[in-house]
């Protein structure tokens, strides 16, 4: 059987995290054993009630911000939450999952992106003190009963980044109230990854486990998330 996962951002060839993704694609595919087809579908044309229909069984929302078209992704992101389709985001992917969240669940209608919205009225998504580009740190998971813990088997883990905004810590105790769980967090207690534990998997990391991703040592995270669309939905070769 052929496996397919719809990856959502506009793919750019000068970017090596968008290199670095492509690349977890062959490992993870190579350690699973299997073929799964990962395919780029840009902001601009992607279509859920399509994508969905029978073609794809996860969602793998990309790096990459600013998106071409934003409300798309966020339109995307909404659909695969409420349909329960396998939902895994990293850096702006993160951002917006988050932000998705904030709108259409937490009530917070104007929730966004400071780099796209500097001036909008709840900003969930804000410039980071510190840049991130091109920076491994130490991460501490604080949920114990989460999937990333069951995924890594231990309470600390390495992330490595290629951005410049972060959560806006002032939306935290919302976001947590309406079942947003924050499992992994900075030795100086940033927000990090995120999950619905509610979801068989939607999950949100502001590091990008592609770039620490090899042949001999295919990021476990990526690993699971491709297991878990393999359960969803299937096309024949």
């Amino acid at each position: 059987m052929k496996y397919r996962i719809a990856v959502l951002g506009d793919f750019n060839p000068a970017y090596l995290t968008h290199h670095a993704l492509n690349n977890s694609i062959k490992q993870c595919n190579s350690f699973l054993q299997t073929s799964i087809q990962c395919d780029w579908i840009g902001t601009n044309i992607f279509d859920s009630k399509i994508v969905f229909n029978k073609l794809y069984s996860g969602l793998w929302v990309a790096s990459g911000s600013p998106y071409q078209n934003v409300e798309n992704v966020i339109s995307a992101i909404q659909y695969a939450r409420t349909n329960d389709i396998p939902t895994f985001g990293n850096c702006a992917g993160f951002q917006h999952m988050l932000i998705e969240y904030a709108r259409n669940v937490c009530g917070l209608i104007n929730a966004d992106h400071e780099e796209t919205n500097p001036l909008a009225e709840d900003l969930v998504i804000t410039k980071l003190s510190c840049s991130l580009v091109g920076v491994e740190e130490e991460l501490t998971i604080i949920d114990t009963d989460s999937k990333l813990f069951n995924i890594i088997k231990e309470t600390h883990l390495k992330g490595r980044y290629y951005c410049n905004y972060g959560v806006n810590p002032r939306h935290r105790k919302l976001l947590t109230s309406y079942g947003c769980s924050f499992t992994a967090v900075s030795k100086d207690g940033e927000l990090r990854a995120f999950e619905l534990k509610q979801h068989p998997f939607f999950l949100g990391t502001l590091f990008q486990p592609a770039l620490m991703s090899t042949k001999d040592s295919p990021n476990p995270i990526i690993v699971e998330f491709f297991k878990q669309c393999m359960k969803i939905q299937s096309m024949p070769v």
